[in-house]
C-alpha cells in the first residue's frame, strides 16, 4: 500500500515588503543517496530570512559523492549547503512557476561557524517541498501547544519544530514511528501498520505524553503525536501514534531568540 499524505502542503502564502535574496544557509541530512536527501533553510525573525523551508531534493554526482567520502572517512558532524543568490520566494510551491533547481557549495560544518567548503558549484534538483511558511516577527505573547511537523518516507521519519513566533528554536530529529500503537483520536486501537505511512508534505502534529517532557526533543523520549489533519493508512481522518526519538540532526536556538 502506498503511503498516505495530506494534498496540501504546509504553507503560508506570505506577504512580502521586501527582497528574499540572501545568503541562505540550509541544513543538510538524510543519506544524501537516493530518495533520502533533505534541505531545511536556517531561519532568523528578519528579512530576508524569515523563512522556515524544507525541502526534498537531490545533489548532483560531485555532491553525493563529496557527501559520501566524508562519511566513510567517519566525519559524524552536520553538513550545510549555501545557495548562490537564491531568492526563497521562488521556492514557495504556490507560486505559478516554483523554482525547482539551484546551484551552491557544500560545507562541512556549520555555514557561520568555521565551516570547510568540501564541493563547490554544486547543482541541487528540488523533488519536492516539505514546507513553505513565512514567520511571525511578533514575539510569543502566551503559552502555545509546541507543533512539530513530520515528514519522511518508511524507516526514515523526521520531525522539525514547526517556529511561528519569536522566541523559538529550530530543532530537526529523525525518528520512528513505534508498531501496535496506532489509534483514533480517541484512543480506540487502529490495526494500520506503521511501515506504510509515508509523508512527502510535512504533516503538522502536537506532541503529548508519554516520557515526553515538553520543551525540545531528547533522544530517547517517547511521545504520543496527534495527526489531527492527516488520514491515517487506513483511511481514519486523524490518529494518535508513539514516536521514538532516535537522534538529534540539529538545534539552533541563538538565531530564534
Amino acid at each position: 500500500m502506498s503511503g498516505m499524505f495530506t494534498k496540501t502542503a504546509v504553507h503560508a502564502g506570505p506577504c512580502r515588503s521586501a527582497p528574499t535574496v540572501g545568503t541562505h544557509g540550509m541544513v543538510v541530512f538524510g543519506t544524501g543517496t537516493g530518495t533520502d536527501c533533505y534541505l531545511s533553510h536556517r531561519p532568523m525573525f528578519f528579512a530576508p530570512y524569515d523563512f522556515q523551508v524544507l525541502l526534498d531534493v537531490e545533489l548532483d554526482e560531485r555532491g553525493r559523492r563529496a557527501l559520501g567520502a566524508d562519511r566513510r572517512a567517519g566525519f559524524v558532524g552536520c553538513h550545510a549547503f549555501a545557495p548562490a543568490g537564491l531568492s526563497l520566494a521562488d521556492l514557495d510551491p504556490s507560486a505559478r512557476h516554483p523554482r525547482t533547481a539551484f546551484r551552491g557549495n557544500l560545507i562541512r560544518g556549520h555555514l557561520d561557524r568555521g565551516g570547510a567548503v568540501i564541493a563547490r558549484d554544486i547543482d541541487v534538483t528540488v523533488r519536492n517541498v516539505v514546507s513553505f511558511a513565512q514567520l511571525d516577527v511578533h514575539r510569543l505573547r502566551k503559552a502555545e501547544l509546541l507543533t512539530h511537523l513530520c515528514f519522511g518516507r518508511p524507516g526514515k521519519m523526521y520531525l522539525a519544530h514547526r517556529i511561528v513566533r519569536r522566541p523559538s528554536f529550530d530543532q530537526i530529529v529523525a525518528a520512528r514511528l513505534i508498531p501496535g500503537t496506532v489509534t483514533d483520536l480517541l484512543g480506540h486501537p487502529l490495526p494500520d501498520d506503521v511501515g506504510e505511512l509515508e509523508f512527502e508534505r510535512a504533516q503538522p502534529i502536537i506532541l503529548g505524553q508519554r516520557d515526553f517532557a515538553g520543551q525540545r526533543l531528547r533522544v530517547g523520549e517517547i511521545a504520543v503525536a496527534a495527526f489531527h489533519t492527516t488520514t491515517s493508512a487506513g483511511g481514519e481522518r486523524g490518529f494518535l501514534v508513539e514516536i521514538a526519538i532516535e537522534r538529534q540532526i540539529h538545534l539552533e536556538v541563538a538565531d530564534l531568540a
